[in-house]
């Protein structure tokens, strides 16, 4: 017997709901469902609707498939979705013993007449269903069904973004500088007096476990996870607790920074090409690479942006582009309907004046179509005035928090007699909050 298939189960369902809408239902719920079924303007950018992906991404035809699970004309026996009876406001236009597809989150079936007063919940609803359901063939990586600006602004006049966003727990850390201990050899760039404290392979050991003892659902390291001049044996220390970190089911995302950058041409005969180190983590899925994409953080809610120092990509550092980059080359592509996060890897305002930075946070966020509920930067090594209670926090003109964690390593003055640590966040719809850990 055929396998239990999402895409056929989702597909034959929702064309049982689409095909009972009375006339008197709101358009745009017909709208809605007609989109996902066979295309319309709700449906999200890059998003394929169910009757085209049933064409590409099963090997069998939905017609065998219901004669092994239903009645040779519709699917009866359900196993890789939940459906349930109609809502008693809706048992008039449904026949006897049919049942509705529910939706996976919030748990409630779908309605079927909808006013004009419910549509934004029988929106945020449908919304709950996967882009892309599980078929016989993989999808596209496609992450959003419905349109993610009518979704949000559904789920907010509803009250259903709570629920269905959560909260999303992150490790928040930044410049490891795996390697810094190497420049009493190489003799190339600053240390501070106490470097013969400094391990910083024993530094990302710990982050590791911290992750791991707190069960965040991600790690995000904003920049400078290598020094420029890094060695194999630290190299492979960072590899094993890569992987131990994603066989404990915790992803770490990152962004590079300037010393990445620069460990791509060592110029010590003892350093590896930290680069290549980096695309190698990346292949073997062990780290994630963000960019001005949305990437879902652990699958959930969360929608996290980066832009690496200079704008410069991985996969980039080998063109040599200039650390120097312009607001004018960044273009956001939409999120999701959860909470959003950008990371960033330079100086910036408001934790540098505008005279001695290199961006100007409030002018790329007012560029932005999306808005970010927060924004991580790296690069700084000390708070803001040495002040360590508040000068790692800032608030851009608008309001948006913007917060740092400084170095993961003692590596500047300011940590001469302090632990450096790492901050874990909780993120939701409602806000961020924030907790240290020492190293």
């Amino acid at each position: 017997m055929r396998a239990k298939n999402e895409l056929i189960e989702l597909y034959d369902s929702l064309a049982i709901l689409y095909a009972l809408l009375p006339g008197e239902t709101d358009p745009e719920w017909k709208l809605a469902l007609k989109s996902v079924l066979y295309g319309g303007e709700l449906l999200a950018e890059g998003a394929s609707c169910y009757g085209e992906q049933q064409n590409k991404r099963n090997r069998g035809t939905r017609k065998e498939y219901v004669q092994q699970h239903g009645n040779g004309e519709r699917v009866t026996e359900f196993s890789a979705i939940t459906v349930a009876k109609p809502r008693a406001a809706d048992r008039e236009y449904v026949p006897p013993g049919a049942v509705l597809p529910v939706a996976p989150v919030s748990g409630e079936v779908l309605p079927v007449k909808v006013s004009k007063s419910e549509v934004d919940r029988a929106l945020s609803l449908l919304a709950e269903f996967p882009a892309e359901p599980a078929a016989d063939r993989p999808g596209e990586g496609v992450d959003v069904l419905l349109d993610p600006v009518r979704v949000r602004k559904a789920r907010q006049s509803t009250g259903l973004e709570d629920a269905v966003d959560g909260e999303v727990r992150v490790l928040f850390v930044s410049d490891t500088h795996l390697g810094y201990e190497n420049r009493t050899v190489t003799e190339s760039g600053k240390t501070v007096p106490w470097i013969d404290e400094v391990d910083s392979a024993a530094a990302f050991t710990r982050i590791v476990e911290i992750a791991i003892e707190r069960g965040v659902h991600a790690v995000i390291h904003t920049g400078d996870m290598l020094d420029h001049e890094v060695d194999r044996g630290r190299l492979s220390i960072a590899a094993d607790e890569l992987r131990r970190l994603s066989d404990a089911g915790i992803p770490m995302y990152c962004i590079i920074g300037s010393h990445d950058r620069n460990s791509y041409a060592p110029q010590d005969s003892g350093s590896m090409n930290g680069i290549a180190w980096l695309q190698r983590q990346v292949a073997k899925g062990t780290l994630v690479e963000l960019s001005t994409n949305p990437t879902p953080v652990a699958g959930g809610s969360l929608d996290a942006y980066g832009i690496s120092a200079g704008n410069t990509g991985i996969d980039e550092v080998a063109m040599f582009k200039s650390l120097a980059w312009d607001l004018s080359e960044i273009g956001f592509g939409l999120a999701s309907p959860g909470p959003n996060v950008l990371c960033l890897h330079d100086s910036i305002t408001p934790f540098r004046n505008p005279s001695n930075a290199e961006i100007d946070l409030d002018q790329l966020l007012a560029r932005s179509d999306v808005s970010f509920d927060c924004v991580l930067v790296g690069d700084e090594h000390s708070p803001k005035d040495n002040d360590f209670e508040n000068g790692y926090s800032f608030e851009t003109t608008t309001g948006t928090p913007v917060l740092y964690t400084g170095p993961s390593v003692r590596i500047s003055k300011a940590y001469r007699d302090r632990d450096a640590f790492v901050t874990e966040l909780s993120i939701s719809s409602t806000g961020v909050t924030a907790t240290r850990h020492a190293i």
